[in-house]
């Protein structure tokens, strides 16, 4: 089946050093113009559809671990929030993985043979947020009490990275830009202050973009999407990435069922980011 994803082409090697090297060394690294109108507006609209439907709402996926492909907010008014196992739902998100410069720019980061291990696309109506400061999942590698924070000689290993794509314009904080701690990849510690977190004098740093613009995001660097306060919606979509022996070892991450009939060539880019069936041999 096609869809309106564009294949793309990847960065030099001069500028994908360069986006890399901000991304080491700030934990996030802002890239613009990447995506084109028609794949975001087809990604929204698809978007919509399956946040809207009250069927999709209802089902249970086991391969999520029993959690629902729509995540509602909180509280008496819930809304849809976020669409997850979007790659089981239709072959446009699919596409989005092996997306240039996208795909290659996750490579530099955790390693050539890198695998899908996640993917989401949250739609933040006005006053929806996750405004809570955090890092993902949990702090990968702690330092002790009386260790200030890892030594940035020796940074501790990337084992996965996000991909966030503006798929509308985040250009004025009411628009609800996600927010960083520059260099607190680096702390080894969940985040300092609920409200106001600091890491060695810096505090927190929004990424102002315009629909089309990336940016990569180390999952230990505390951040946190800022309250959309405006009157449009803000759409996000997140791609994420692992280091293929972390993917082995926690290959559940994986488990998101392709009809058979759908399923890419054996040795695309595509079969290996979801899971990689070799080739026939010539």
């Amino acid at each position: 089946m096609t869809t309106p994803i564009q294949s793309g082409e990847p960065f030099s090697e001069e500028k994908t050093r360069e986006i890399v090297a901000a991304f080491r060394r700030d934990g996030f690294a802002h890239v613009p113009g990447v995506l084109e109108e028609g794949e975001m507006q087809a990604l929204r609209d698809r978007t919509d559809e399956l946040l809207d439907d009250p069927r999709l709402a209802e089902v249970e996926d086991l391969e999520l671990h029993d959690r629902r492909y729509v995540q509602m907010t909180r509280g008496d008014d819930r809304k849809p929030f976020i669409l997850r196992g979007t790659i089981a739902l239709d072959p446009i998100f699919r596409d989005m993985l092996p997306r240039e410069p996208i795909l290659s720019l996750a490579e530099a980061v955790v390693g050539p043979n890198c695998r899908f291990c996640g993917q989401n696309v949250l739609r933040n109506q006005t006053g929806v947020a996750i405004e809570r400061w955090h890092v993902d999942g949990s702090v990968h590698f702690p330092v002790p009490e009386d260790v200030p924070r890892h030594d940035p000689r020796i940074p501790p290993p990337v084992l996965w990275i996000t991909v966030q794509m503006a798929l509308t314009d985040i250009d004025r904080f009411e628009h609800g830009p996600t927010q960083y701690v520059p260099g607190s990849h680096l702390s080894g510690r969940d985040p300092n202050d609920p409200e106001n977190p600091e890491f060695e004098g810096r505090g927190p740093v929004s990424v102002f973009c315009k629909a089309g613009d990336i940016y990569l995001q180390d999952p230990q660097c505390w951040h946190r999407g800022a309250p959309n306060t405006s009157g449009r919606t803000r759409y996000l979509m997140q791609s994420q990435y692992a280091v293929d022996w972390a993917y082995r070892r926690f290959g559940w991450m994986n488990a998101v069922p392709v009809p058979e009939d759908e399923r890419p060539p054996a040795g695309s880019s595509l079969d290996q980011l979801l899971g990689g069936r070799h080739p026939p041999p010539a």
